[in-house]
């Protein structure tokens, strides 16, 4: 009996690994992705009535970098899949592993890549700068920063974050509130870290709206969420 369990154990263990290992490709391209310059205006200037409200908002995130909240938006910064899965499990009432739900985390895994493409061409033409280094001052993650990431607008970690916590919604609409608010969390703690302008991470929430939306098209996004929505519902049983 206790062989039996062993192997059940390692086999788990191996299939976890199993999925974590596989190489990912995102559902569209760059170039097949909309143009979201086309779509969300320009980041306000330094010179904007609106650019207040950016200030006021580094100012706020700045403020509460050593609490609690602060330690959390660090852990933020570096999202993944299995970030992701861990981030919403609380939110849920499951616990979210590679290992316990793999179609999950593959389509997790590929929606994290869909962004990459589907963000690039606006931030390289906003070519906004980021609010440390406007301001040169250091970050909560300085291991991630870089005087020559001119890609501000809009957060990518936002897009992200917004577009995963729309389809774990549509796989679990009854933590519809739960999820979304995580989801907004994410995008709140790059501003606490001083990664993003408060603009940055609002228009990262839309052209994540944008991304899903156009998502529904995709014959191959369709077929992951149903086997996403099948795992998720036996594990539910």
């Amino acid at each position: 009996m206790y062989f039996a369990a062993a192997l059940t154990l390692l086999s788990l263990g191996l299939s976890a690994q199993g999925v974590k290992d596989e190489k990912f490709t995102p559902f569209y391209t760059k170039d097949e992705a909309p143009k979201m310059e086309k779509v969300i205006p320009n980041p306000p200037e330094l010179t904007d009535a609106q650019f207040f409200y950016d200030w006021t908002q580094y100012q706020w995130g700045k403020s509460i970098r050593d609490t609690e909240r602060g330690q959390l938006a660090v852990a933020d910064a570096g999202i993944n899949a299995e970030y992701f899965m861990k981030r919403f499990s609380p939110y849920v009432g499951r616990d979210l592993t590679p290992q316990e739900y793999p179609h999950l985390y593959r389509l997790f895994s590929r929606l994290h890549l869909t962004e990459q493409q589907a963000g690039a061409s606006a931030k390289a033409f906003f070519h906004r700068v980021r609010p440390y280094q406007q301001y040169k001052e250091p970050t909560s993650v300085p291991r991630h920063e870089n005087p020559q990431d001119f890609s501000s607008y809009p957060s990518g970690h936002t897009h992200a974050s917004w577009l995963v916590g729309m389809a774990l919604v549509a796989l679990d609409p009854a933590h519809t509130e739960e999820i979304m608010k995580a989801a907004y969390e994410l995008g709140q703690s790059r501003v606490i870290v001083g990664f993003h302008y408060q603009s940055d991470v609002d228009m990262g929430r839309v052209v994540g709206s944008i991304t899903f939306a156009r998502l529904q098209s995709e014959p191959e996004f369709q077929k992951m969420m149903e086997k996403a929505r099948k795992e998720y519902q036996k594990k539910g049983k």
